[in-house]
């Protein structure tokens, strides 16, 4: 999809962070209507407000995305009032922190059922109609963490991420019979507050402390929505981001007898030194 000048846009996740940038690059290179969504309504007319002044239509729409019933209703009044919707921006995800012997089953849920059943709902609901059409774009945004695993104590969020990127790879095939196209958008570092607001599980509030460790090299959102874009108007299908994550990709898919030796290490030094948060 080269030219976004005039496509219809579904963003979730809008309030902030990469959600929002990705509205507003879309905006920027001149798409128009922006359809927008996130369970954060202030942070939602916040996005809606920038979007207004950059003289875009703009339909806001508070809404749980892991709810499938919330879904069909937020894409029956988008395609009511525009007829369209030609991109699909699936951002919105959360994460938890915390050993998987001190997880409960609802934390496992929350996890996946707004980065995981969030991607599906929207898709179920979208899908259909770009095959009527026989054009239109997807972009599920994962994460490094989808295609290899970078730290422990992660486990709900990385199960989650890693489904996104299975199912991405899926519909791109089948997307491909009818003209549709599809990204996996996996970012390494992205500066946002995920790390801040995601809930703690047997460590104290102070683990969040060593955040320095999980946004090293960080891109800034505005320039990881920049990038969603472009793999839009280039049809790229995997696209990672943050030069470290990138080298590490690299180890995990070609070196994998060294990359596996080499985590575990890690994993028992990051346990030690995590184990002083530790209740």
């Amino acid at each position: 999809m080269k030219n976004l000048t005039d496509k219809a846009v579904l963003v979730t996740g809008a309030a902030k962070g990469i959600g929002r940038a990705t509205a507003l690059a879309f905006a920027q290179e001149g798409s128009n209507p922006l359809v927008i969504t996130d369970i954060d309504a202030n942070g939602l007319e916040g996005t809606a407000d920038m979007l207004e002044a950059m003289h875009r239509e703009v339909l806001a729409v508070p809404a749980d995305i892991s709810d499938p019933e919330a879904v069909g209703m937020l894409v029956d009044e988008s395609l009511e009032r525009y007829g369209r919707i030609d991109v699909l921006a699936n951002v919105a995800g959360v994460g938890i922190l915390g050993p998987v012997e001190d997880l409960a089953i609802s934390d496992w849920r929350r996890v996946i059922d707004v980065n995981l059943w969030g991607v599906i709902n929207t898709i179920h609901y979208v899908y259909p109609h770009m095959v009527a059409r026989k054009a239109g774009h997807i972009v599920n945004v994962s994460s490094t963490d989808g295609l290899f695993v970078s730290w422990i104590y992660s486990a709900p969020y990385c199960a989650s991420k890693f489904g996104i990127v299975g199912i991405s790879e899926e519909i791109l095939f089948e997307a491909s019979l009818h003209g549709i196209g599809v990204t996996c958008f996996c970012p390494g570092s992205v500066g946002t507050t995920i790390f801040d607001t995601s809930p703690v599980v047997g460590f104290s509030e102070e683990i969040r402390k060593i955040k320095g460790m999980l946004t090293r090299g960080a891109d800034p959102p505005e320039a990881v929505g920049r990038m969603i874009v472009e793999a839009v108007k280039k049809d790229r299908f995997i696209v990672t981001t943050t030069l470290s994550f990138q080298m590490e990709y690299f180890l995990r898919k070609h070196l994998p007898f060294l990359w596996f030796p080499f985590m575990k290490l890690q994993a028992r030094l990051m346990a030690r030194m995590l184990g002083k948060y530790r209740i």
